[in-house]
């Protein structure tokens, strides 16, 4: 079998991902991928936040490369921060989600990971449903961020932004079950602080981090108004 290369967006899905094929994140995952997207475009160098003096306000995302990233998805979200510059990370996370669950879901059945599975509600509304056909990268995935939450592992850029995006969808305890959600609550936020990551950067992605949850706050509001 071949080997298939996750990418940050993918992770998040596959942790996002019941085995079968609902998904958690309270009909926000859209959002999340989107925070996912900026995140990695942050780790790969394309990404920063403005610092003081800059032509946009400091703390706006900036392109910093056009360089390609060798993945699709990715590719096609720096294009959209290109077209549309100098955007908060809130507005940063809501330009580039856009579509961005179907597009992961996609990638990973293509990659036979899960297969699409439709039907009909009420037997009239189409609804695609995500179910596993390989569940060892999810195995291994989950297995590796446990280690990281209680502290038995160092976590590596990658596994702390998978963190903070689970701990700020409010689904840390639904992907990775605990039986005492506040000390993994606390871990998680503790994680936030670590070295992993240069300090500037690490605030950009806290900050991508808190776009999430502002962006997913304001869809409840639109939807329970």
């Amino acid at each position: 079998m071949r080997t298939v290369r996750l990418q940050l967006a993918d992770k998040l899905m596959l942790l996002l991902l019941l085995e079968n094929g609902k998904l958690l994140g309270y009909g926000f995952p859209d959002l999340m991928v989107g925070g996912a997207y900026l995140a990695d475009l942050v780790l790969r160098e394309r990404v920063a936040a403005a610092g003081a003096g800059e032509p946009v306000k400091a703390g706006r995302l900036v392109v910093r490369s056009k360089a390609p990233t060798e993945d699709a998805l990715l590719d096609a979200a720096l294009q959209r921060l290109l077209d549309k510059p100098g955007r908060t990370p809130n507005a940063a996370v809501q330009l580039v989600s856009k579509g961005a669950r179907l597009d992961v879901l996609r990638r990973l059945a293509a990659d036979g990971i899960v297969s699409e599975s439709r039907r009909k509600a009420l037997g009239m509304f189409p609804v695609s449903s995500w179910p596993t056909v390989d569940g060892r990268p999810a195995a291994n995935l989950k297995r590796e961020l446990q280690r990281v939450v209680d502290g038995s592992a160092r976590p590596d850029p990658e596994q702390a932004v998978l963190v903070s995006l689970l701990l700020t969808g409010g689904v840390l305890h639904k992907a990775l079950p605990t039986n005492d959600r506040k000390s993994q609550k606390a871990r998680a936020k503790q994680l936030a602080q670590g070295d992993w990551a240069p300090a500037e950067t690490r605030k950009t992605l806290q900050d991508i981090a808190s776009g999430v949850s502002t962006a997913v706050a304001g869809a409840i509001g639109v939807y329970s108004s």
